[in-house]
């Protein structure tokens, strides 16, 4: 008997190991005609003698494993959206791996007169690698998958995610501007549908991009170099909306979310009254302002205890039976909160040794509702396989409420720190109303097998209006006692400003029209592509602008305030507004351009060269008295714009690109006008200056592009940009203040080198940048010392610096994971920007600097039930700051200031913003 038990022991492991005897099933799953993974596909595997079902998901790299599948013969499929149903038969050994790789073919529909073919999905990874990979010019893309898989909320958010590209940030913290390889926001256009749009921004031709709503686009295209079919002016590059297309088969997709800053956990939101307030200026009516016009509303404030916001988007698309016929409709809204603290110091510069002194400290908090709606329409009817139009109508609003309280304190005490000074504090409160309304018709036509043309007609139309900012101004006296302790008046009205209530609207407006031809004919064995087209934009800018003085009413003229306005009387000091200001202006101009391209390939060598021309003609006419400089003025001259590019294909995995452009960058409409005029958010006034030159540049690239399988990607490459009489904003004296003021430096040079890396182990991922770019520059600085004999003398010199906006490093990290099966995807984000120059100071070593910060983001989503999702997003986990410095020690003899510590670095700015946290379902259908 106890020989008999351990044989019926290994008995029963035999029948056991015979009982559960399985293998693993591993394989790709690929698009037939292009090769390319389709990620997400879902892979299922059935017996049907057994009745044994498993199914799985193909992950980010392309591939699928089903393991512990018990031995026998299944029939496998492969299911994905817009493509047809694969299947195989398989046998699965025990403790082999059987490896099954399956192509799909994409659906197709006949016709009497065409055989359509599916649309591609231009939203997923895998379109925007093969946008990248097929451009004529060297190429970034982020496809809308990514996009909404990022922390990200606006387009603006997501640049900064591209490799050579940071971002300039607003008042609230967010991104705003691109920077695209240390070149300022001024050197490159933003287009919808490859078509450029104009800007609601008062000040600059590039359009902020935190206008535009994330979950709007199929993709983001970031281009470094240009085509001789491309407009000319991105000395820097150029940022492509490619908005949500009809889809194949009906779809909706929904997503609702609420989010919250954490500045206010303890603390509440404040608003203010606009009920009252006026939407246009009195004069813009036809009459005089009197008092009456400007209630007290806006100095109404109350506080929202718990500013939750709501962001919500709904897309609708299908296309008809026969597929000639698409169709898309796509809403999204966004209404947030942020608040942030603020401290600014100004300076002067000590005339014994340059060094910085520090005059004034201003504390700002900022409170800040942004409402962003847009609406998307896209029409295409295809009349047979050579005809195709397409209609896109777009409207995109931000609406922006900010209130703003801010106390100056001035530092006129001394080295010793004794002596009288004052404090202000200034009372903010605006709205601002941002829009673009674009329309968008556009023609293809293939009149024969060699010969086509393609035209387009656009109206586009940008508008800012910032009615009735309301501002109230206070000051008050100290008196600092020997002992350190102040003795402080109470607050009254500036006497000159005690309001000041302001109007500004700006109009942009673009009439364009397109046409193209296109003739592909074979000589020498070799199919050449030939073409040539045309191009003529009317654009008209008008702006408005009246500011309105109240003053303490007469019987009163020293009224004290005791935090209720309604308490106080003022008096309307000029009821004409502002009408000889020079921001009250009409820009027109108008750019006739013409280019002849060619395109061929020869063994492995695809070749683009061509020549475009652009003529530019501008005249604008301010309403400023006839003695300003510059009241009038008009402005024509031409360009030819060479541009080659050279893509050598190794094999069908790697190639390598070269290519030169030459471009062009002209100034904003708002430099060219002899304005001078505040910045709500800056230090100093801004001065037009109607002498501007443009900008030109002749520009390099060189990369080596790696696709090794499914979705990874190695891209190096190296660039070079000569530039001419480049635009920067220099800090100047003005009689006993100081004014930015744009000029033309000279001669610069911007060179560097780029890595992007994508890397997938099936279910994690690893997504990565870095570049280094460094530009020079040397410009004329003041420098005031003391010589040997003890007198302060003064001496020009030549200073060699970087451009405005460059960044010697920047760089990314993301991590992500992504299970199919258990319908998880996390991403853990990391972006760095390193130092760079801000503004540029006339005097030497006294340029403004950006401190170089690293921000952290987070975010996931899970599948809760079927196509429903519950998804977080959490941004600026490290609590970044936003800090400007002058690099040069604060004086140990100065004052004791906040923030200033002796030996170290002037800071001039601190903002802090605080995380963001966003929790939202999303539904798919």
């Amino acid at each position: 008997m106890k020989k008999l038990i351990p044989l019926l022991i290994l008995l029963q492991l035999a029948i056991c190991s015979f009982a559960f005897a399985s293998g693993t099933i591993k394989g790709t799953v690929t698009d037939r005609k292009t090769g390319e993974p389709l990620v997400g596909a879902t892979v299922n595997i059935h017996s049907k003698s057994t009745g044994f079902k498993v199914s799985t998901g193909v992950g980010l790299d392309g591939s699928f494993v089903l393991k512990n599948v018990p031995a026998g013969r299944y029939e496998i499929d492969v299911r994905y959206v817009a493509f047809d149903k694969e299947d195989k038969d398989i046998e699965v050994q025990d403790g082999l791996t059987t490896t099954v790789n399956l192509s799909l073919k994409t659906k197709e529909t006949s016709l009497n007169e065409v055989t359509v073919t599916g649309h591609a999905d231009k939203s997923s990874d895998k379109a925007a690698q093969s946008a990248e990979r097929r451009s004529p010019q060297l190429l970034n893309a982020v496809s809308a998958r990514t996009i909404e898989a990022s922390p990200d909320i606006t387009i603006a958010n997501v640049t900064q995610r591209v490799s050579g590209v940071s971002v300039d940030r607003s008042a609230n913290g967010e991104a705003q501007y691109a920077i695209i390889r240390g070149m300022d926001a001024r050197y490159q256009y933003t287009l919808v549908n490859g078509v450029k749009i104009p800007s609601p921004d008062n000040k600059n031709r590039y359009v902020p991009l935190d206008i535009f709503p994330a979950d709007i686009v199929d993709r983001l295209e970031v281009s470094k170099s240009l085509t001789a079919n491309m407009e000319g002016d991105a000395i820097g590059g150029a940022i492509n909306l490619v908005l949500k297309d009809a889809p194949d088969e009906f779809s909706v997709r929904a997503n609702l979310a609420t989010g919250l800053a954490a500045n206010f956990f303890n603390k509440g939101f404040t608003g203010f009254d606009r009920s009252a307030s006026l939407q246009t200026s009195p004069r813009s009516d036809g009459r005089t302002a009197t008092g009456a016009d400007f209630t007290t509303n806006p100095f109404h404030y109350s506080e929202n205890k718990v500013p939750l916001a709501t962001i919500a988007g709904l897309s609708i698309g299908g296309r008809t039976a026969d597929k000639k016929f698409g169709a898309l409709l796509a809403l999204s809204y966004q209404n947030t909160y942020r608040l942030t603290n603020s401290t600014f110091f100004s300076t002067e510069v000590n005339p014994t040794n340059n060094q910085p002194l520090v005059t004034d400290i201003e504390k700002r908090t900022y409170n800040i509702q942004q409402q962003r709606t847009g609406i998307l329409t896209k029409f295409d009817y295809k009349f047979n396989n050579a005809n195709k139009i397409t209609l896109d109508l777009d409207y995109i609003n931000l609406a922006q409420n900010n209130y703003r309280f801010s106390s100056d304190t001035s530092l006129e005490l001394g080295r010793a720190g004794v002596g009288t000074g004052r404090v202000s504090q200034t009372y903010r409160s605006d709205r601002t109303i941002q829009t673009i309304k674009n329309g968008n018709l556009h023609g293809d036509h293939r009149l024969s097998d060699v010969f086509s043309i393609n035209w387009t007609a656009v109206y586009s139309k940008a508008t800012a209006n910032e009615p009735d900012r309301a501002e109230l101004n206070l000051n008050t006296g100290r008196n600092v006692q020997s002992d350190g302790s102040i003795v402080q008046a109470p607050y009254t009205f500036d006497g000159l400003k005690a309001q000041s209530r302001t109007f500004s609207k700006n109009s942009d407006e673009d009439k364009t029209g397109f046409l193209n031809f296109i003739y592909k004919p074979t000589l020498f064995n070799t199919t050449f592509e030939l073409s040539a087209g045309s191009m003529y934009r009317d654009k008209t800018r008008h702006s408005s602008f009246d500011e309105y003085d109240l003053r303490p009413g007469a019987s009163n003229t020293a009224q004290t305030f005791t935090g209720n306005v309604d308490n106080n009387t003022f008096d309307l000091f000029n009821s004409q507004g502002t009408p000889t200001n020079a921001l009250n202006y009409d820009f027109t101009e108008k750019v006739g351009a013409g280019y002849g391209q060619v395109k061929f390939t020869a063994g492995k060598l695809l070749t683009i060269a061509g020549l475009r021309y652009e003529h530019t003609s501008q005249s604008w006419l301010t309403q400023a008295d006839a003695s300003v400089e510059g009241k009038t003025g008009s402005i024509k001259y031409y360009d030819f714009l060479p541009s080659v590019n050279f893509k050598y294909q190794f094999n069908e995995k790697q190639d390598l690109r070269l290519s030169y452009y030459s471009a062009i960058s002209r100034p904003n409409f708002y430099e060219l006008v002899p304005h001078t005029a505040g910045d709500p958010d800056a230090l100093y006034d801004e001065q037009g200056n109607p002498n501007l030159k443009r900008i030109t540049a002749e520009n390099f690239d060189l990369r080596y592009e790696l696709f090794p399988k499914a979705l990874d990607q190695l891209l190096v490459g190296v660039f070079y940009k000569s530039i001419h009489n480049p635009v920067e904003y220099a800090i100047e004296k003005q009689a006993t203040s100081y004014v930015l003021r744009p000029e033309n430096f000279g001669n610069a040079t911007n060179y560097g080198f780029e890595l992007d890396f994508t890397k997938y182990f099936r279910s994690f991922g690893i997504r990565a940048n870095y570049t280094y770019t460094n530009s020079k520059i040397t410009t004329d600085k003041e420098e005031d010392y003391r010589n040997d004999q003890g007198f302060v003398t003064h001496r020009t010199v030549q200073q060699t610096r970087s451009l405005q906006g460059q960044s010697k490093n920047i760089g990314n990290l993301s991590l992500l994971y992504r299970s199919v099966k258990n319908g998880l995807n996390t991403q853990l984000s990391f972006v760095y920007t390193g130092a760079r120059l801000n503004t540029v100071s006339p005097y030497l070593d006294n340029d403004i600097w950006q401190k170089g910060f690293t921000t952290l983001d987070l975010s996931a989503d899970k599948r809760l039930y079927g196509n429903l999702y519950l998804y977080v997003k959490a941004t600026n986990l490290l609590n970044t700051p936003y800090e400007l410095e002058i690099r040069r020690p604060y004086p140990t003899d100065a004052v004791n200031v906040e923030l200033q510590k002796a030996g170290e670095n002037t800071s001039v700015r601190k903002d802090l913003y605080r995380q963001y946290y966003i929790l939202g379902l999303r539904y798919k259908l």
